[in-house]
């Protein structure tokens, strides 16, 4: 399964040098928690693990 970020509505996701960041976003892309990994799935999971 390919991720197209394109469509996922309330996701930032940005790549710095060596790794990935992911926000969730409101509708006016206020960020609301952030998330961190080397790729983006362990940003995911680590902005899901910061929200539990």
């Amino acid at each position: 399964m390919e991720l197209n970020t394109n469509q996922l509505k309330f996701l930032k996701i940005y790549r710095s040098s060596e790794s990935y960041g992911v926000s969730l976003v409101d509708n006016e892309e206020f960020e609301i928690t952030k998330g961190y990994g080397s790729t983006i799935i362990e940003a995911l999971n680590d902005m899901h693990e910061n929200l539990i």
